[in-house]
């Protein structure tokens, strides 16, 4: 009978899931560099007044408000993320505004 060492054999590290991650891997394709097709996200307080419309980027998030300004429907990420997902990823999106 043959014993097959696995020590130093482990599964690949997770990915981190925070929001900056989720903000990389599902915002940015379509809301930043020179082919973005959708609004900055980083200047929603500065098209607002200076202040950041938190309650309406949770509810355009999670598929509740239709968003207009898309060049094509948005997905609707309510499906995919948890409410606390969706929340953790709004008050990222409040952390790097610009003005």
């Amino acid at each position: 009978m043959s014993v097959i060492a696995t020590a130093g054999c482990q599964s690949p590290a997770e990915a981190p899931s925070g929001p900056e991650q989720v903000y990389r891997d599902a915002c940015l394709i379509c809301h930043a560099g020179p082919g973005a097709s959708a609004p900055d996200l980083t200047t929603l307080s500065a098209v607002n007044g200076g202040s950041f419309p938190m309650e309406e980027v949770i509810a355009i998030i999670d598929g509740r408000q239709d968003v207009r300004a898309h060049g094509s429907p948005m997905p609707v990420w309510g499906a995919r993320y948890s409410t606390e997902d969706i929340r953790s990823l709004a008050a990222y999106l409040a952390t790097i505004q610009q003005s």
